[in-house]
C-alpha cells in the first residue's frame, strides 16, 4: 500500500467484507459480530488504517462519548443571561455525563463533514422542531438517539424525555382566573418546537373548557428587546388591553413589566404577567414574575440515563419519560384582596 493513502475499501477487501460493514464497525451504528469485528480490526491494523477516533474503539465498539445537539435557533442569541434556560440544560447534561464517566461533545452542525468523524456512541437532540431535519439525519445514520422534548410530528418515538405541559398550564390559567383575570392573552413564540406547540394547545384547550375566547399573538424569540418593545408598547396602550398576559420567554415578560410601568399600568392590579420560562429576568423583575420552570436538571438526568440504557442495548421503553414543569407563583399575578 506504499505510495498512496489506505482507504476503507482496502480494509474491506483485506477483511473480505463489504465497505458498509467496515463503516458500521468503525461507527458502532449497527451490530457487528465479534468475529467480523475482529477481522476488520486485524485488517485495519495490518494496513495502518485509522480514519478517525472511532477506529481506536474497535475492540469495544464504543468510544465512551455521547453527542449533544441543541436545536433552538435563538437559544444562544443576545446576552449570556438570556440563554440561562439552555445554559442550565447543557450544564446539567454535562454534569450527569461526568457522573457516569461518559464523555460529552457538542455537535453544532450535523451536516459538517467533521461531525461524521466524531466517535459518538449515541446522541441527545434537545428541543427538536416539528419534523426536525437534524433528527431525521441522525436517525438516517442509525446513531442511537434520545430527545429532550419530543419532535411534535413524531410523538411516537419512545426514546424521549418530555415535559407534561397541560396540568401546569391549566394550573397557571386557573390561578389567573382566581385572581379575577377575564381576558388572558398568550404571547407565544414562533419556533415550532414542543415548548411552543404544546403550551399553545394547552391554552386553547383551557379556553374551550372555560368558555372564553382564545387570544393569541406571536412574539418571535429572535427579536431584539428594541424590536419587541415596538410591538408590546401599542398592545399595552390599546383600549382592549388584556388584563393578563402569558408570554413565552422570561426576558420578554420582564420587558412587558418595564413598559407597563413606564405607561403607568399597575402590575398586577391592572395587568398580570406570567412566563413559560423562568430565569433571572423573571426572578428579579419588579414585581417578580410568575413563571414556569422547564425543570432542565431533571430533563438532563433522565435523558442521560435513557441514553446510556439505549447504548447498553436496553429494550425500547413503551412510552417516553415524562417530567413535570414547576410553576412558581410570584407577585406579578397576586392581586391584593378587594
Amino acid at each position: 500500500m506504499s505510495g498512496r493513502r489506505v482507504t476503507i475499501r482496502d480494509v474491506a477487501e483485506r477483511a473480505d467484507v463489504s465497505i458498509s460493514t467496515v463503516s458500521h464497525a468503525f461507527s458502532g451504528s449497527r451490530p457487528i459480530s465479534a468475529e467480523t469485528r475482529e477481522r476488520i480490526t486485524r485488517a485495519a491494523n495490518e494496513l495502518g488504517y485509522e480514519p478517525n477516533p472511532s477506529a481506536r474503539s474497535l475492540r469495544t465498539g464504543r468510544s465512551g462519548i455521547v453527542g449533544l445537539i441543541l436545536r433552538p435557533r435563538f437559544a444562544l442569541v443576545g446576552t449570556s443571561d438570556r440563554a440561562e434556560t439552555f445554559n442550565r440544560l447543557v450544564g446539567s447534561v454535562a454534569t450527569e455525563a461526568l457522573r457516569r464517566k461518559t464523555g460529552l461533545i457538542h455537535v453544532p452542525d450535523i451536516d459538517d463533514p467533521r461531525a461524521a468523524k466524531v466517535p459518538m456512541d449515541g446522541c441527545i437532540v434537545a428541543h427538536p422542531y416539528s419534523g426536525d431535519r437534524v433528527l431525521t439525519e441522525v436517525l438516517r445514520r442509525h446513531i442511537p438517539v434520545v430527545t429532550v422534548e419530543e419532535d411534535p410530528e413524531r410523538p411516537e418515538l419512545p426514546w424521549a424525555v418530555r415535559l407534561d405541559y397541560p396540568p401546569v398550564v391549566d394550573r397557571l390559567l386557573d390561578h389567573l382566573k382566581s385572581q379575577h383575570a377575564s381576558d388572558i392573552m398568550l404571547l407565544t413564540g414562533t419556533e415550532s418546537n414542543a415548548w411552543n406547540v404544546r403550551t399553545r394547545e394547552s391554552y386553547r384547550a383551557w379556553c374551550r373548557t372555560n368558555g372564553v375566547p382564545a387570544r393569541i399573538d406571536e412574539l418571535s424569540e429572535g427579536l431584539t428587546h428594541e424590536e419587541a418593545a415596538q410591538l408590546i408598547g401599542p398592545l399595552l396602550a390599546a383600549p382592549d388591553r388584556p388584563d393578563a398576559i402569558v408570554v413565552a420567554t422570561s426576558d420578554f415578560a420582564a420587558l412587558i413589566a418595564r413598559i407597563a410601568a413606564a405607561q403607568g399600568v399597575r402590575v398586577p392590579d391592572e395587568l398580570m404577567i406570567a412566563s413559560f420560562t423562568d430565569s433571572e429576568h423573571s426572578r428579579t423583575a419588579d414585581p417578580a414574575i410568575t413563571a414556569m420552570d422547564l425543570n432542565h436538571e431533571n430533563l438532563a438526568k433522565e435523558a442521560v440515563e435513557l441514553m446510556l440504557a439505549r447504548i447498553a442495548g436496553a429494550e425500547a421503553p413503551e412510552k417516553p419519560v415524562v417530567i413535570s414543569p414547576v410553576l412558581h407563583l410570584r407577585a406579578s399575578t397576586l392581586r391584593s384582596p378587594h
